[in-house]
């Protein structure tokens, strides 16, 4: 790869060249058999480096039939090329195997202090020219390179799978593991960085043999623990979910004071922790939401879809969750909700109680709308966080379908008779256990401190999504195009968009609630086919009515 470097230096390279006309320095570069001279000008050597400038003096100088003669064993002939090149031509040519790490480095050893901090420059702000997880492991090699250390300790945090997923992984010495460990940028989920962590300790413990753990004996378990003593307190245990920490393999390795803090918190978050307490690590996942985190939009998707077991990790979650409607923002006005949220599919609410800071909610798989009670098996309620269970959630399923989503214009979201509802005024709340499974809430009225609508977005490919998108285009098309005819032509231009197209696609909605098979597929593309060649002769007969109909004035 090329760079072209801009010199900070007034003076130009090339001229220098122009003012000495004999190469006088050679400077012999790698170990056998992989040996290279390269010819250079003393005059421009001294000028750029204290090094050489040194080297070159009447003191230190050591000269064969005339030539200054610099020896340079530990570096790479095809790296001091590329140096080289750099420091008479301003440009540099990276081979596959090279980086300008490599160049930076030797560099700083040959005291090119321009050249060094050119290209500090460039890759501080360049991301796209660093080589991982080469660079990553060379500057471990060189901790005096503050800057661009801290630099790529960020960059590994933030694309961890280019190290942790590398051969050189389980060779990384363990102070530069602990410096990922402890970076809150880390875009790994708090289960990952342990299985990744045993991993290096396993490899990295030398009476280890097999793989099979269940074969270890407990010599081989306290040897692995010695390994990751210095490791295990920068994991934050609390931040997995309760049922993953319950099942965590190899947890008994971990000191118990560790174990009952953990455990401690799931009960009560609030008690103060005898351990690290280790802030929130980011996730990769997006979200806009001052009540939940990713690891809480896991735990809602795999309720959802009905997962058995582990929650998603999140980057597994099958669901985009996009916030519609804030009540802080909206000041907490039940209007601004119906008309933020109404008609808008499924969709999360999510709950702070004030001053005891529990977070409940619940799922809506239809839409909001306004004056009516509808049926839904798929809806739930649960609890986050709550005084009486802490971080442990609880699920509350509908018990009594017929009772599952109250709409009401005067009112915010409303879950059953009263198991969840928002009032009128949208800073209260009410929660009576009736026609879901459990209570979510000790407390039957609270306080709402701000409650957060998001849209349930399924990024999964479906037959029966895309004809959903489809239906509702045509709807927006014919709003528009109905809005920009003349009056007189409506009936005719309603007979061209309320075709049979739009009842098909009301049947097919139908139809996808009987199973999806391939014989249905077959069926409904033959469907489909059949009314689309009609809805074409009509729509071209329609419209030539319409032709006409301007064209004569009528």
């Amino acid at each position: 790869m090329n760079y072209v470097l801009t010199q900070n230096s007034s003076k130009d390279p090339s001229n220098l060249v122009k003012n000495t006309s004999v190469h006088d320095v050679k400077i012999r570069v790698g170990k056998k058999p992989n040996i290279k001279e390269f010819k250079a000008h003393s005059f421009i050597l001294s000028s750029k480096s204290n090094y050489f400038k040194k080297a070159f003096s009447e003191q230190w100088a050591r000269k064969e039939e005339g030539f200054f003669i610099s020896n340079q064993p530990n570096i790479s002939p095809t790296v001091f090329e590329a140096l080289i090149n750099l420091i008479y031509s301003e440009t540099i040519s990276i081979g596959s195997n090279e980086s300008l790490v490599d160049v930076l480095i030797v560099s700083d050893e040959l005291e090119l202090l321009e050249i060094y901090q050119q290209l500090e420059k460039h890759l501080l702000e360049n991301e796209s020219a660093w080589k991982f997880p080469k660079d990553f492991i060379t500057l471990c090699q060189h901790e005096l390179l503050t800057d661009l250390y801290q630099f790529a300790i960020k960059l590994v945090c933030r694309n961890p799978k280019l190290i942790v997923d590398s051969k050189e992984f389980i060779n990384l010495e363990e102070q530069h593991l602990i410096q990922i460990l402890k970076c809150d940028e880390l875009m790994l989920e708090e289960i990952e960085i342990w299985e990744y962590l045993i991993e290096w300790g396993i490899e990295n413990t030398d009476s280890i043999s097999n793989d099979d753990f269940t074969e270890w004996t407990p010599m081989d378990f306290s040897e692995l623990e010695r390994t990751l003593h210095n490791c295990i307190p920068y994991i934050r245990f609390s931040q997995m979910p309760p049922e993953v920490f319950n099942e965590l393999e190899f947890k008994s390795i971990l000191p118990k004071d560790l174990v009952d803090d953990v455990l401690k918190y799931f009960s009560d978050p609030n008690s103060k922790p005898l351990l690290k307490n280790l802030p929130l690590r980011a996730s990769a996942y997006l979200l806009d939401s001052k009540i939940i985190n990713a690891k809480d939009v896991a735990v809602i998707a795999s309720w959802i879809d009905k997962k058995k077991g582990i929650p998603y990790r999140t980057k597994d979650i099958p669901f985009k969750f996009e916030l519609i409607y804030r009540a802080s923002l909206e000041r907490f006005n039940i209007n601004k909700f119906h008309e933020c949220c109404d008609n808008k599919g499924p969709t999360v609410v999510v709950i702070k109680v004030r001053k005891s800071g529990e977070i409940i909610g619940g799922y809506n798989p239809l839409d909001w709308r306004s004056d009516h009670e509808y049926q839904a098996s798929d809806s739930f309620l649960f609890s986050l966080f709550s005084l009486t269970n802490g971080v442990i959630p609880i699920l509350s399923r509908i018990s009594s379908k017929n009772e599952a989503i109250i709409w009401c214009k005067n009112k915010g979201p409303c879950f059953g008779f009263q198991d969840l509802w928002i009032r009128s005024d949208s800073r209260f709340g009410k929660s009576k256990q009736k026609s879901y499974e459990k209570k979510i809430i000790d407390n039957e009225s609270f306080n709402i401190a701000e409650y957060e609508v998001f849209q349930v977005i399924d990024k999964r490919f479906s037959f029966f999504k895309l004809i959903k998108e489809i239906y509702d285009f045509i709807e927006t098309v014919e709003k528009r195009f109905r809005e920009n005819v003349e009056k007189k032509f409506r009936g005719i231009v309603r007979k061209i968009i309320h075709s049979d197209l739009a009842l098909l696609v009301f049947i097919i909605f139908k139809f996808f609630k009987f199973g999806v098979t391939l014989f249905n597929y077959v069926l409904l593309i033959i469907l489909l086919g059949g009314v689309l060649v009609k809805d074409i002769i009509v729509s071209i007969y329609s419209f030539i009515k319409i032709v006409i109909s301007i064209e004569s004035g009528n």
